[in-house]
């Protein structure tokens, strides 16, 4: 099968729209005759009605709109059409509403053929895109190393999309501009062949000469796109590696780069539009030239009465018409050159060798064939792009249930192994077969399903930890979506259009027999248990229990949680350890929360009502100066700035302790000693507003448990409290709701799950009791059945493109639970937990070994590692050392 992609712009679009370009070209052949006869028109008008011509006493008539053929070389001329028989007037209401009628019909078929070429244009244009993307999930594996994300994706997005707007174009537009052209010059033909004559003269120097001048403009529009490719490619390098660079003090290299190269861009776009502006100086000049010619030849040809005034004004009119479609006959032509080069240069980067054939990839939602056999390699040696030999001559059988570890440092050839099975490479001698299938020949839909790979750097799309999870399930719609969701009928029917499949992106894509589940429920118990064999519950958990109830879950109630809260306070209060917990008490000052909470005592609906973001103009101010509380806060948020930039405005190395802090931006840290200059000895009422600002919103984040300045007084602590009780009668109503409250008999759903809960704040400097007030709210979650529904909140954090949000550590472990979900029968693991802490990985170990003696039928594990404690566990051990197997080891 060939699966090069073709070359020919023109050639490519008419195999895939041949019977749709047929079609327009008909229609356009279609609006000639009436585009022809408007020109005759004003003629007709301007000779009869208007001079009299025909009309010489008061009632005489004249037959009007006929269509006459004449010879400009000759007396004899065709009659097609006699006309109408009408007086003066009734001629000149006639013509006018011929006109008129001739304008509509004319501009109607303009309106469909564009709407149709534009119609046209964008399902080609959906069509290669989705080719593009189809190849790109083809490529061999080795390319993705070669290629940059971001240039890919420029090209798909940005660098096609002026195809879109010339594949409808294409046969139509050349077509219709010429039938224009053509049509506008034979009208003047026919009025006179001298002006014709210079008319087609000068036509035939702009269209030979503009696309001459226009071949520079290509090339540098080739160069200007070449280089701001480069330079898309080249910013998402720095965004991929801006801490890198930050940490090794190159950002002002990077910026060198940067200027540089937008300085070579800013060059080629300036003599771009230098040579186009002079272009377009030229082709006006000529398009104006022939105007000129006519009031001055067709003036002299009328003043000798070889031309009367109605064919002169026809002739202009009808030139009038003539320079468009020649104009943009030239535009098109250059577009057409420039979207070759764009297409060329497209097929260019995606016409990769070898693609993976379309069957290994097609969509199979039948049961797949198990894996038969073990895996065996027969003198296999692999290299890399280099040459460079990674693995040489290797003789191994792996049974499909062995559990085993491939010990050896970086580069020793065991991670090779686990790349062959996953078929991430392939052999460059030798063989590898499955059972008696060679491994190469399986289909994608078989190994993607019943082999797992888990790499050090695990990738996830932005979305959300239970969308991470699932992505290793999302096979194939195997149960459609909702009537309300469903793909409907217009869109099935444009996708087959432009040649895309109909898969309904809203059906359910999630393989829950690869899971063992047939239920949502049953699905979120096996979700459970994986998270806890990689360890990574407890960090979900923790996500959950932070979110903010406004954040709802389906099936939640705060009937639930507000029963978890008496629970949790009757069994607090009874305990040896109550005072592990602040309570939330209206009256009391809660030195667990920060000063601004205090007064709140709730939470913000958004980050915006927060001390350190609201603006300099909110009521909160207002209500701080009613209650008498700016000048005291100015004071204490003073103070704390005042000791923080003593101890820390000279050393830039306690930078991590400034932001454990969080008190001060350690990146203005000299705004505010400049602020404590300017404030010295300076009363509150002359110091400005922003420095009043600036030291209140300290003190507003002020805590004293965590900051231990020591600058709370117990004075401060009853205005705090006061303030409170007037918080929401003295602010304004659309302020006052952005907040909710806390109330001991209601859910606050601005507040996290576990403030509503614990409805108080953890003392912190009690030893322990974070430990145990967590142990005590999860043994109360899980007596109510509350606990997935905690982790589940937790399962919709947000992690981030490529999964940033969480750690190195938390992202293999991720990676690793995303392929134990969907029970592979063999697993790979290629130094997939090499972030965790040897105790962890052991842990872990120790529950996919337990996992895959217990799964129904059982799995393999292939563990690749370097540490001789982990391949410990395993019954199996292979040693590797520069590209060799030099030992195989059974335990026991």
């Amino acid at each position: 099968m060939n699966d090069r992609m073709e070359q020919n712009l023109f050639k490519y679009i008419w195999s895939h729209s041949k019977r749709q370009q047929i079609w327009i070209l008909i229609v356009v052949a279609l609006s000639m005759p009436t585009y022809f006869l408007a020109f005759d028109i004003p003629k007709q008008i301007v000779n009869g009605p208007i001079q009299g011509g025909g009309f010489e006493t008061p009632d005489a008539t004249q037959k009007v709109m006929p269509v006459v053929v004449s010879n400009p070389f000759g007396d004899q001329s065709v009659t097609l059409f006699e006309g109408f028989e009408v007086g003066r007037m009734g001629a000149l209401i006639a013509l006018s509403l011929a006109f008129l009628g001739y304008v509509i019909i004319n501009g109607w078929f303009k309106l469909y053929i564009n709407t149709y070429k534009g119609r046209l244009g964008e399902r080609m244009l959906r069509r290669l895109r989705y080719q593009l993307v189809d190849r790109v999930l083809r490529f061999p594996f080795p390319h993705y190393k070669r290629v940059r994300s971001s240039e890919i994706a420029t090209m798909i997005k940005d660098e096609v999309d002026p195809l879109g707007g010339f594949i409808g174009e294409a046969f139509a537009t050349p077509a219709f501009l010429v039938g224009q052209a053509g049509a506008a010059l034979l009208f003047i033909m026919l009025q006179s062949w001298a002006l014709g004559l210079v008319t087609l003269a000068i036509l035939m120097v702009q269209t030979i000469l503009i696309p001459k001048l226009r071949a520079r403009l290509r090339r540098l529009a080739l160069q200007r796109q070449l280089t701001a490719r480069d330079l898309s490619g080249r910013v998402s390098e720095i965004v991929d590696g801006a801490i890198d660079i930050r940490l090794n003090d190159s950002t002002n290299f990077e910026r060198a780069d940067v200027a540089d190269r937008l300085g070579r861009i800013f060059f080629i776009r300036f003599d771009f539009y230098q040579w186009k502006f002079m272009v377009k100086f030229i082709n006006n000049f000529l398009a104006q030239f022939t105007p000129f010619v006519f009031y001055l030849g067709g003036g002299i040809l009328a003043i000798r009465g070889n031309l009367d005034i109605g064919q002169l004004v026809a002739v202009i009119a009808a030139y009038k018409d003539l320079p468009g479609p020649i104009k943009e006959l030239i535009d098109w032509d250059y577009q057409r050159l420039d979207v070759q080069v764009k297409y060329t240069q497209v097929v260019n980067a995606f016409d990769v060798s070898p693609l993976a054939p379309p069957l290994m990839q097609e969509l199979q939602t039948d049961r797949v064939p198990h894996l038969e056999g073990p895996f065996v390699f027969r003198q296999v040696s692999a290299m890399d792009e280099s040459g460079k030999t990674l693995l040489e001559g290797l003789d191994l059988t792996i049974d499909l249930r062995d559990d085993v570890a491939a010990v050896g440092a970086t580069g020793d050839g065991a991670e090779v192994v686990g790349e062959l099975i996953a078929r991430l490479m392939a052999p460059s001698a030798g063989t590898l077969s499955v059972g008696a299938a060679p491994l190469a020949s399986l289909p994608e839909w078989e190994t993607g399903r019943r082999i797992g790979y888990v790499s050090p750097e695990p990738f996830f799309a932005h979305g959300t930890a239970r969308d991470a999870l699932l992505s290793g399930l999302r096979h194939a719609p195997f149960r459609p979506a909702p009537e309300d969701r469903a793909m409907s009928p217009l869109l099935m029917r444009e996708a087959t259009a432009s040649g895309n499949p109909q898969f309904d992106r809203h059906a359910d894509w999630v393989d829950y027999e690869a899971v063992g589940a047939s239920t949502e429920e049953e699905l979120a118990t096996r979700i459970t248990q994986v998270l806890a064999i990689v360890n990574l519950q407890e960090d979900f958990y923790a996500f959950g229990l932070r979110t903010k109830l406004s954040d709802a879950t389906e099936g939640d109630s705060e009937e639930m949680f507000l029963n978890a809260r008496r629970i949790f306070q009757e069994r607090l209060t009874n305990g040896d350890n109550a005072a592990d917990v602040e309570p939330f008490v209206l009256t009391q000052f809660n030195s667990q929360l920060t000063l601004f909470q205090n007064i709140v005592f709730g939470a913000a609906s958004s980050p915006e009502m927060l001390p350190s973001e609201f603006p300099a103009d909110s009521p909160l101010w207002n209500f701080l100066a009613g209650q008498e509380l700016d000048r005291k806060l100015y004071r204490l948020g003073r103070e704390a700035s005042a000791v923080i930039v003593d101890l820390f405005g000279e050393v830039s190395e306690n930078m991590k302790i400034l932001e454990r802090l969080d008190l001060i931006d350690p990146t203005k840290l000299q705004d505010y000693s400049a602020a404590l200059g300017r404030t010295e000895g300076v009363d509150f009422a002359n110091v400005v507003q922003m420095d009043q600002q600036r030291f209140i919103r300290v003190a507003l984040n002020y805590n004293e448990p965590r900051h231990r300045l020591d600058l709370l007084t117990d004075e401060l602590r009853d205005a705090m409290v006061t303030a409170r009780m007037n918080f929401r009668e003295n602010l304004p109503p659309e302020v006052a709701a952005e907040f909710s409250f806390h109330d001991p008999d209601e859910i606050n759903p601005y507040a996290s799950l576990q403030d509503n809960i614990l409805f108080g704040r953890i003392v912190d400097s009690r030893a322990g009791a974070v430990d145990r007030v967590n142990a005590l709210l999860r043994e109360i979650l899980e007596e109510l059945g509350l606990s997935y529904a905690v982790l589940e909140r937790g399962l919709k954090y947000e992690i981030g493109s490529g999964g940033r949000r969480l750690s190195l550590s938390q992202r293999q472990q991720l990676g690793l639970a995303r392929v134990l979900l969907r029970r592979p029968e063999f697993l790979v693991v290629n130094r997939g937990l090499n972030a965790l802490d040897n105790r962890t990985v052991e842990r872990v170990v120790r529950g996919i070994l337990d996992m895959s003696k217990s799964e129904a039928g059982g799995f393999g594990v292939l563990w690749i590692t370097s540490t001789e404690s982990q391949a410990a566990l395993f019954d199996r051990v292979l040693k590797f050392s520069r590209g060799s197997l030099i030992s195989d080891e059974t335990a026991g």
